[in-house]
């Protein structure tokens, strides 16, 4: 087959699935150029809200009054939508203003953002918003630019760092974690604010909510709060050209709907209330980032004191006993955080740490095994792969410490380091990898790539030649990541050297 021939098949298969993909879409009725279907789209909701709501911060249920109130604003603007879709509405534990939308429905906002919103009808704004680029296939049109760029979609594992939340949360597809944090582009921005208006008045609610929202974010990103700005909405970028066009939208619309400030108020009374209690806890995690123990352990303190329900300050306290060596007093806040909040990974996969470190082995092989339930992560893979190899389980400890080596940071090159003691022995040409053929001058040519962070020697190949097999010890090492290359000095044809197979039968890491 020539390139030629596969030049135009893919060209004609692009083309198809152009004309394929053409679609009206429901909210503003034009045609959209997709090249994901709607199952696509729900799979991708359904598959990734949880583990994306988990990797940021877990669901806030300090207050679980909050959601339950975000959830019914949610439902009201989703029954105007014009697109019906399995809506669900949630808020993050996370302090950051920010708020997203994956494709099939599934809308997050965090609490951060919740105490910077005056009323009602700005709530209202956002999830409509949100809605919006759900029901008009924002995330699916972006998906499909990808794949025009990209020529596909590549699912695959990936590890993210979570302030705050472990090293190694995993998420299982890149393209979920892409679609949460995309910058939609100018119009689909505009076109989400100018029909989740509609929705709103549809629903009741007075659309200058989106007026006075797109204001104060416009305010705050030109004062003195830069920092915070650079956070908030950090998909959505606030503009001077979205709130005129929200204001003459909302003329368009009218006045008269409901503010609902005082029903706002109601609803978030706790979470305002215990807005110092998470300042203390940010400044809290900041000092432990420092090293500054003693500070954090004041800070998360006086937090409790304001909001005793918050499982992530008794965690914080957690994490400090773990870094000063101190398994038994983790246990316990880890067991306190779970007794506030049994469903976020992260503090069971901590307290599987600490049960670790204090030898309670059944107990850690549980709380990793559970925290691997709520979301796969490196951390708890690493630390079962540990126990297996302890139990004398080599293929099971395999498995385990394979998957956490995928993981970026510390926690993957522990893994791998951990993998590369118990497989070498076994799997020598996973790790040095040999390749041939002839030399410039015609003569046989090795190889040897080191894929490892450590230097390897006590090196045997095993040479076979028209069935024949011999060994040879190779006397240099190869440093870590490194190649060495030598010339064995027979001449050949590139068929007879095609022919002999050279593989490593031995290595040691030093």
């Amino acid at each position: 087959m020539t390139k030629r021939y596969l030049k135009i098949v893919f060209i004609s298969l692009i083309g198809t699935l152009l004309v394929a993909s053409c679609a009206v879409n429901p909210v503003t009725g034009k045609n959209d150029l997709l090249l994901v279907g709607e199952d696509w789209e729900l799979a991708v909701g359904q598959q990734q809200y949880a583990p994306l709501r988990q990797s940021q911060g877990g669901d806030y249920t300090a207050d679980p009054g909050v959601e339950k109130y975000v959830q019914q604003v949610g439902a009201k603007l989703a029954a105007q939508s014009d697109r019906k879709l399995p809506y669900e509405f949630n808020v993050i534990n996370d302090s950051t203003p920010n708020a997203w939308a994956l494709p099939g429905g599934k809308i997050s906002i965090n609490r951060g953002l919740l105490v910077e919103l005056r009323d009602e009808s700005e709530l209202a704004a956002v999830l409509a918003h949100e809605i919006v680029h759900s029901a008009a296939k924002h995330g699916a049109r972006g998906a499909s630019r990808g794949m025009l760029l990209q020529g596909a979609v590549v699912a695959a594992t990936i590890a993210g760092n979570r302030k705050g939340y472990g090293q190694a949360a995993q998420a299982t597809s890149s393209i979920a974690a892409q679609l949460a944090n995309q910058k939609y582009g100018r119009n689909a921005e505009l076109e989400s604010d100018f029909y989740g208006m509609q929705y709103m008045a549809k629903a009741g609610y007075d659309p200058y909510g989106a007026v006075g929202l797109q204001e104060t974010f416009v305010k705050l990103s030109e004062g003195r709060r830069s920092d915070f700005i650079s956070n908030l909405f950090a998909s959505h970028p606030p503009s001077m050209e979205r709130v005129r066009r929200n204001r003459e939208t909302a003329a368009k619309l009218g006045t008269g709907g409901d503010r609902g400030a005082e029903r706002y108020a109601r609803a978030m009374s706790r979470l305002k209330k215990a807005a110092p209690a998470y300042a203390k806890f940010d400044a809290a995690e900041k000092a432990y980032k420092a090293k500054n123990y003693r500070s954090a352990i004041d800070l998360t303190n006086e937090a409790i004191r304001l909001e005793p329900r918050e499982g992530h300050f008794q965690a914080l306290l957690g994490d400090i006993s773990l870094q000063v060596n101190k398994p038994k007093a983790a246990q316990s806040y880890f067991s306190k955080a779970i007794k506030l909040n049994p469903d976020f990974y992260y503090y069971r996969v901590r307290r599987g740490q600490a049960n670790q470190l204090a030898g309670s082995v059944r107990a850690a092989r549980t709380d990793f095994q559970n925290s691997i339930k709520l979301l796969p992560n490196a951390e708890a893979q690493y630390g079962l792969g540990i126990l297996e190899r302890d139990a004398g389980n080599a293929s099971a400890a395999k498995q385990y410490l394979a998957a956490a080596s995928q993981a970026s940071g510390s926690i993957g090159e522990k893994a791998s380091e951990a993998l590369l003691d118990l497989d070498l022995g076994d799997n020598p040409g996973n790790y040095l990898i040999v390749n041939t053929g002839l030399t410039n001058q015609g003569t046989f040519g090795i190889q040897l790539v080191n894929k490892t962070s450590r230097a390897m020697t006590g090196i045997k190949l095993g040479v076979l030649i028209d069935g024949e097999r011999t060994v040879s010890n190779v006397s240099r090492a190869v440093g870590a990541g490194q190649s060495i290359m030598f010339d064995t000095g027979k001449r050949m044809s590139q068929a007879q050297a095609n022919s002999i197979d050279v593989s490593v039968l031995e290595a040691r890491a030093q």
